[in-house]
């Protein structure tokens, strides 16, 4: 997306004014673009958990600065800085820390190297090729996967607390009520559901 002559103007006098650039009224619009545009070309999903966005309505839906505003001021108007999220992985997850970024003072000099980053960048990084992510769906019951495939794979898949999300998945699926003392999921629920993906990909 490239951003127009008014846009620009609009963010140096968001800029000039000071206090909260971000929700300055001037980028209304442009803000409703930049999500447009992510939710039209990200396939309708988190950044980072990969949940599903398919008819959902705009508010639940976050523009996520991957490198947080409030401290990469910089990069607050970059489209490679930002995405859409879920309000889980943006707000109570990740919220404005930076414990992901390798070297704190090298990102300046380029934020889009992917080695600068322990998780996948949604933008730099191909989500597939460091973790796969499942979604088994019978009848009206949804069981949810993910299988780390490099070590990125792995910090993403901890640090988002994905496990909690296949927890849940399986607890719905079974009728049982969700518990937030549930961190991690059994063996033989991970062996179970990786069962039931095998048959269903086999079938594909």
């Amino acid at each position: 997306m490239n951003f127009t002559e008014e846009d620009l103007q609009n963010i140096r006098t968001a800029q000039d004014t000071g206090g909260d650039i971000w929700n300055n009224e001037l980028l209304v619009d442009l803000k409703a673009r930049i999500k447009r545009f992510y939710r039209t070309n990200g396939s309708e999903v988190c950044c980072y958990c990969r949940r599903d966005f398919q008819d959902e309505f705009n508010m639940v839906i976050d523009i996520e600065h991957i490198l947080p505003k409030s401290k990469y001021e910089e990069y607050m108007f970059e489209m490679g800085n930002l995405n859409i999220s879920c309000k889980r992985c943006n707000m109570p997850i990740k919220g404005e820390k930076d414990d992901f970024v390798v070297d704190k003072a090298l990102i300046r000099t380029d934020y889009s190297v992917p080695q600068h980053y322990y998780f996948i960048h949604p933008n730099f990084d191909t989500y597939s090729n460091n973790l796969d992510h499942f979604r088994l769906v019978v009848n009206e019951a949804k069981i949810t996967k993910y299988i780390a495939k490099t070590n990125k794979g792995r910090y993403t898949y901890d640090y988002f607390k994905l496990s909690k999300l296949e927890v849940d998945s399986l607890n719905q699926a079974q009728g049982i009520p969700s518990s937030e003392n549930d961190s991690v999921i059994s063996d033989q629920a991970t062996a179970a559901i990786k069962e039931s993906l095998e048959i269903l990909l086999s079938q594909l």
